[in-house]
């Protein structure tokens, strides 16, 4: 019955040509949609450089406030440095040492390509010049340079896509970023293994200029923080110095901080 009242409809409209025109003029057109997503998706694919932009935004967010760890560890010793740290957008931080007392009350201070340090112990706040960068950041295996430059994997570097391994049903992009001609960078090349559900960079390694394998940085203890998906927890090894390593371990985190006006000022290192 239901196929008759079809039949009957379409003859009372022209005729069944008139239909089966329709019907071929409503196949061309879903698949010329259908190319048009397909192009609309290759257009969204994710360049090298956005991926790399994406792995480096997570942590900061336009703003953040956090409570962090430092364990230095050493062949014959280590130490931890409790820290608290603000952050707005890749251009500038603010850090106060917690703890140990015989560090308490030291800050960084970083805004664009310039920082400053306050010593208490002599109550001088130092400007870190071009000759320092290269020198250890707190006792740690972090220089002043990665502290400075925390943009620099995105803006000095051109990047591309090496390979996309897939381990235990995880994908990763293994991205390889080479400095652009004349950027004032240390590094010859530095790898980036990076998560694809979710941008999380499990693996950085710092080659020199003769291609040597210097040092590396891992991330574990992945959890959700106010909507991200961030490692909580981050080494960097020294390839050149065995036994040589610095964990990173984050407390508290919000990207809704409440900043006051003087945050990032010089005055407010001696506060």
């Amino acid at each position: 019955m239901v196929w008759k009242t079809y039949f009957h409809s379409v003859e009372n409209s022209g005729s069944l040509c008139a239909m089966k025109r329709r019907g071929i003029r409503r196949r061309l057109i879903g698949l010329l949609v259908a190319g048009l997503v397909c192009a609309s998706a290759r257009g969204e694919e994710l360049t090298a450089t956005e991926i790399v932009r994406r792995c480096d935004d997570l942590l900061r967010g336009e703003e953040s406030y956090c409570k962090l760890t430092m364990t230095v560890t050493r062949p014959k010793w280590s130490r931890t440095v409790s820290m608290e740290a603000w952050t707005r957008g890749t251009k500038e931080s603010f850090i106060r040492v917690l703890s140990p007392p015989k560090e308490q009350g030291v800050t960084f201070l970083k805004k664009g390509r310039e920082a400053w340090q306050y010593a208490p112990a002599i109550d001088r706040v130092i400007k870190i010049p071009p000759s320092m960068m290269l020198q250890s950041w707190l006792g740690s295996d972090f220089t002043n340079d990665d502290m400075v430059r925390a943009d620099s994997i995105v803006v000095d570097y051109d990047h591309e896509i090496s390979s996309e391994p897939e381990e235990d049903s995880v994908a990763y992009w293994v991205v390889a970023a080479r400095p652009k001609p004349d950027a004032p960078v240390v590094w010859g090349r530095v790898d980036l293994k990076i998560r694809k559900e979710d941008f999380i960079p499990v693996r950085v390694d710092y080659f020199d200029e003769d291609g040597a394998l210097v040092k590396y940085y891992e991330t574990a203890d992945f959890a959700e923080v106010e909507g991200r998906r961030l490692a909580l927890r981050a080494t960097m090894h020294d390839r050149s110095r065995p036994g040589h390593q610095t964990e990173i371990r984050y407390g508290a985190l919000t990207f809704q901080p409440d900043l006051k006006p003087d945050t990032f000022t010089v005055q407010n290192l001696r506060r």
